[in-house]
């Protein structure tokens, strides 16, 4: 089969529509030869005659007008890919793919969102909210452009890029009147015996306190799992076990729990991610720009 560009289809579209080479030729800003030239290339890549010549008009027979609608079409995909293309090279109107933890739903990403969008209105946004773990994976799959995530990901530095944005101390949440309700840092292997309350595996939280844990020779019981931060905060707060929580959330305000800061300290790391070495498309360079300037 011969090779038919888009000047071809849009002759042959522009003879189908007029009915005139000279008028088509004319319109399209070439020589007519050159015209005739392109209808004869898509006649023979399809095969067939498209059109029959009635006096000086060209008038498109059965094959043509089967034809036309498929040509419009292709014409149609072909622009729309060229203006998507186009969107994505222009930072004032691209489209950002940011991911999110679910826990900074509420403060982080609003705050983000609100200040760029004022400074680039233009700018879309596909959002995802998803388990920390989940979320690195979907960068380095290229399912998403960017994601706010914590702890730091084992991947960052080699095929992660990585900027922390928030250091948040960790602390023991127990609810008012346990035996372990006091004001002051705490050991967690003082809580080792206790059911916990926890996110679900994958979740930032929970890797945390997997790794806290481990590191300090033992296995949380976890009578429950929950992918919001705060179900956690409520279920200690009703007696149901004691979890692991930040202390700084400004969004996460327990009610009936002491929060104890671990001692040693421990800190969840807050940060964007993106995959390393891969040169981004304009808007979610400019994002990135942005986000890690703050």
């Amino acid at each position: 089969m011969n090779d038919v560009s888009s000047g071809d289809l849009r002759g042959f579209v522009e003879v189908a529509e007029s009915g005139h080479l000279t008028e088509s030729a004319a319109a399209l800003g070439v020589p007519q030869p050159t015209l005739t030239r392109r209808i004869r290339r898509v006649e023979a890549a399809v095969g067939a005659s498209l059109f029959d010549r009635l006096g000086r008009r060209l008038v498109l027979n059965a094959r043509g007008r089967a034809y036309l609608p498929h040509a419009r079409a292709a014409l149609r995909d072909l622009s729309e890919g060229r203006s998507k293309v186009a969107r994505l090279m222009d930072p004032e109107r691209g489209t950002v793919r940011l991911d999110f933890m679910h826990s900074l739903g509420t403060w982080m990403v609003p705050d983000l969102l609100r200040d760029y969008r004022a400074l680039h209105p233009g700018v879309d946004f596909q959002l995802h909210q998803g388990a920390s773990r989940l979320l690195v994976e979907r960068v380095l799959a290229d399912a998403a452009d960017v994601a706010l995530v914590g702890p730091r990901p084992a991947e960052a530095g080699e095929t992660l890029g990585w900027h922390q944005l928030e250091l948040q101390r960790l602390a023991l949440a127990v609810p008012e009147g346990h035996r372990l309700a006091v004001d002051a840092p705490v050991d967690m292997r003082e809580a080792a015996g206790e059911p916990f309350i926890g996110m679900l595996p994958g979740y930032g939280t929970r890797l945390l306190l997997d790794r806290i844990a481990g590191d300090l020779g033992f296995s949380p019981h976890l009578v429950f799992e929950s992918m919001e931060l705060t179900t956690v905060a409520g279920l200690v707060s009703a007696g149901l076990g004691v979890a692991l929580l930040p202390l700084d959330d400004p969004y996460l305000a327990p009610r009936g729990i002491v929060l104890r800061p671990l001692d040693p300290p421990q800190h969840r790391e807050l940060g964007l991610v993106w995959r390393a070495g891969v040169q981004e498309a304009p808007p979610v360079d400019q994002f990135r720009r942005f986000v890690t300037a703050r």
